[in-house]
């Protein structure tokens, strides 16, 4: 009897809950950087609601034309949802590591990634390769009045809060210089002599 019933249920769910077009989607890259208040929105945006998200995440899956073999392995873009006064505005910007601005000028996949994207040439011109691409795509915070995209595998990239501007690498330095640790110390100093 039991069965019988989980067969009567499972027969009333439809054949595709889903359109498999819609789901790909998200494997396309988002090419266009945004900046725009959010006119069209489904019921109210609390008057006290104030504040910022940050989202980030890989936008850009492809080099005029040369996929990406994983997303994982897409080049970072971050989002940012502003409320204010009952409103919402959105923008978003790549972050502009070095290795995005060298692939973006060459109009092609200089390095390899993480998750098996290879550069062109095959495996020989991969093999003995280890230069990773800093991706600047896993997390975004703010922390010590700084806005910071992260990768696991290298150096956080600064970003300007208001435009999203790229600004550089972070280093820390400053964080470092007032520890007072003498190998720091003198890290801090060649750094600032470079």
């Amino acid at each position: 009897m039991q069965n019988f019933q989980l067969y009567e249920r499972a027969s009333q769910v439809p054949q595709k809950s889903y359109n498999r077009g819609d789901w790909q989607r998200g494997y396309e890259s988002l090419d266009k950087e945004f900046d725009y208040w959010i006119d069209d929105v489904e019921g109210q945006i609390p008057q006290e609601l104030h504040g910022t998200l940050f989202r980030n995440g890989s936008g850009l899956l492809d080099i005029k034309g040369q996929r990406i073999h994983h997303p994982f392995d897409g080049d970072g873009m971050i989002s940012r949802i502003t409320f204010s006064n009952g409103r919402a505005h959105f923008r978003n910007r790549f972050v502009r590591t070095q290795e995005y601005l060298e692939e973006q000028k060459a109009g092609k996949i200089l390095y390899r990634g993480v998750f098996g994207t290879q550069k062109p040439g095959g495996w020989l011109a991969n093999a003995l390769d280890f230069k990773l691409k800093n991706i600047a795509n896993t997390n975004v915070i703010y922390w010590g009045g700084k806005l910071l995209a992260l990768w696991e595998a290298a150096e956080p990239y600064r970003l300007d809060p208001y435009t999203l501007e790229t600004l550089g690498k972070e280093y820390f330095t400053a964080v470092f210089c007032k520890v007072g640790i003498a190998h720091q110390y003198l890290k801090c100093l060649s750094r600032r002599l470079l």
